[in-house]
């Protein structure tokens, strides 16, 4: 049970990957599903090269140009289908899921993340948070459709909960968080709470 929105609680504005997981294995997974299996290592290469959106992935192996709204629906589909027959991987656990954990009833979650709604769901279930944050309240891909970099996600978040806070390992998401004005944490992935002990949310 989440408290109103009108109740004074500091909100902690999560990203996903690098942050409590990374998703890259899970995103892996599905690519290789749409594209076969021959295609890993090529897969492995763009993605180890910088290129982390899985669609401009998808296109670039696949020689296709297929719109992002279309990509998403098949990208869901085969996502769906590898979780209904448990075939995707466990996703790893970060040590910040430790920090949410420890302190769930001190201040409310909400996650701002560019990746798919059903995969971060899949993610936050495995690693016991689905009950921990509100998700009624939180932006992916499929309710929220700007980049955090240009701020206006976190305005989004801002206009319901006035007292929050970002943390995430992007420094475009830190970029977002300057022009919406709320304080952010920029984080390594796998960062240990030890980090955090002078550093008190």
């Amino acid at each position: 049970m989440h408290p109103p929105t009108f109740y004074i609680m500091k909100t902690i504005i999560f990203d996903i990957d690098g942050t409590l997981t990374d998703m890259w294995p899970i995103e892996k997974s599905v690519l290789l599903t749409m594209l076969g299996k021959k295609s890993a290592i090529e897969i492995e290469k763009l993605y180890r090269s910088g290129i982390k959106d899985t669609h401009t992935i998808f296109c670039t192996v696949s020689k296709r140009k297929i719109g992002k709204t279309d990509y998403r629906k098949i990208y869901n589909q085969k996502f769906s289908l590898l979780e209904s027959r448990d075939e995707l991987p466990s996703p790893a656990k970060y040590p910040l899921v430790d920090l949410i954990q420890k302190n769930k009833s001190q201040y409310r979650f909400v996650y701002a993340t560019g990746g798919q709604s059903k995969e971060t769901k899949y993610v936050l279930k495995c690693l016991k948070l689905e009950s921990i944050f509100d998700l009624e309240n939180s932006l992916d891909k499929s309710n929220y459709r700007f980049s955090k970099s240009t701020g206006l996600t976190f305005n989004k978040i801002k206009a319901k909960f006035s007292d929050c806070l970002l943390i995430s390992d992007s420094q475009k998401d830190c970029d977002g968080a300057i022009k919406a004005n709320i304080p952010f944490i920029k984080v390594k992935p796998r960062q240990t709470l030890s980090n955090f002990v002078h550093r008190p949310l």
